[in-house]
């Protein structure tokens, strides 16, 4: 790898602030003391703010997978009839996980690249009156799509008595989101996007709708109990050991995205958004997604342009970090990313390893 500053222009992780990185390499708090509730507490209150919510937060030490599960067992029962709304990989993560647990969750499945029609929610839902629970997200990284999640909400809404939950775990801190005017009832996120720290902590805003499915839930869970997280909360602590250097970096990094704004925020990422396709558009890149999301650009590839090994190249040779595509979309296209602590001079300098190596092609 060049001995140059590596460049992170990939959906997570993302680059970290410097005041971040300065955060986390304080000397660290026990978790049991006055110093760490306070700071806990301040963390808490400040996710309440970037996800416009009033409702229970609740976090957890682990990846955002392990939020999505999270959501799964603490919301279901065996033989609850849950819908999930795939639009990618991390659609059908939701699926995955559903069926691990001996369910057989209605899978709504959209064209990669296409975001989730309401209308076919809609008939999901008019077909399935029992369902307890509508799954989906808010973007997806695999194909960078961004769904309506208030119409998708609404939806649910108009037609069950399900639990909206939303997986918004590349999306937090950078896709507009008001989960308390949206009625989105469960919300999970975690720290290695928008929220600009390292990776290993996730949280879940909980609605007062979804705490009474939980208290009815049956399937299996220990770590993940959001009951026993809930009661920790007034005590200013978790029930187990949580990550205790990620809540510093945490804490700051919310500190920073306070004194920005969220709004600008969600803006500003909506900028480098707009100016990394003006730039595809100069290279004659066309988008991958029909319905693109502000957090990252998925750009297909000219023929003959093997994409893995492009962007392997330009790690190898200049440090700088580009995804590829997942799935059936490795190789075929890569993915752009400008959320969190990334910047314009870094979106130019991936801008320019790709010009260098395209222009070979097109030699």
């Amino acid at each position: 790898m060049s001995a140059n500053k590596a460049i992170m222009l990939t959906p997570g992780p993302t680059p970290l602030p410097p005041s971040v990185s300065n955060a986390m390499a304080r000397p660290i708090l026990h978790h049991r003391t006055k110093e760490f509730g306070e700071l806990f507490d301040y963390m808490i209150r400040e996710m309440q703010y970037v996800y416009r919510t009033k409702n229970s937060v609740l976090m957890m030490t682990t990846s955002g997978t392990g939020a999505m599960e999270s959501a799964v067992v603490n919301l279901l029962s065996p033989g609850d009839k849950a819908i999930v709304h795939s639009t990618g990989a991390f659609g059908d993560r939701f699926v995955k996980i559903i069926e691990t647990y001996g369910l057989k969750p209605v899978v709504i499945k959209e064209e990669w690249g296409h975001a989730a029609d309401v209308k076919k929610l809609i008939k999901a839902l008019e077909e399935n009156k029992d369902v307890k629970a509508v799954f989906f997200q808010h973007t997806d990284t695999s194909t960078g799509v961004v769904n309506d999640v208030k119409a998708l909400a609404h939806a649910v809404r108009e037609h069950s008595a399900a639990v909206v939950v939303l997986d918004t775990v590349s999306a937090l801190a950078a896709e507009p989101l008001e989960t308390d005017a949206w009625d989105v009832d469960v919300a999970v996120t975690g720290s290695q996007k928008g929220l600009m720290n390292a990776p290993g902590l996730a949280f879940a805003a909980v609605s007062e709708r979804a705490w009474k499915v939980v208290e009815t839930a049956k399937l299996p869970k220990f770590y993940f109990d959001w009951r026993t997280m809930r009661k920790s909360l007034k005590d200013s602590e978790t029930p187990y050991t949580p990550g205790v250097t990620l809540v510093m970096g945490q804490a700051e990094a919310l500190r920073l995205i306070r004194q920005e704004g969220i709004e600008n925020v969600w803006k500003r990422t909506a900028e480098l958004s707009d100016y990394t396709r003006a730039w595809a558009k100069e290279q004659g890149l066309a988008l991958f997604a029909k319905d693109p999301a502000h957090i990252l650009t998925a750009l297909k590839l000219p023929e003959g342009v093997d994409g893995q090994a492009l962007i392997e190249e330009i790690l190898r040779e200049e440090g700088i970090s580009i995804a590829g595509g997942q799935v059936h979309l490795k190789g075929k296209i890569i993915r752009i990313a400008h959320l969190g602590f990334i910047s314009k001079s870094d979106l130019d300098a991936g801008f320019a390893a790709l010009e260098k190596r395209l222009s070979r092609v097109r030699a």
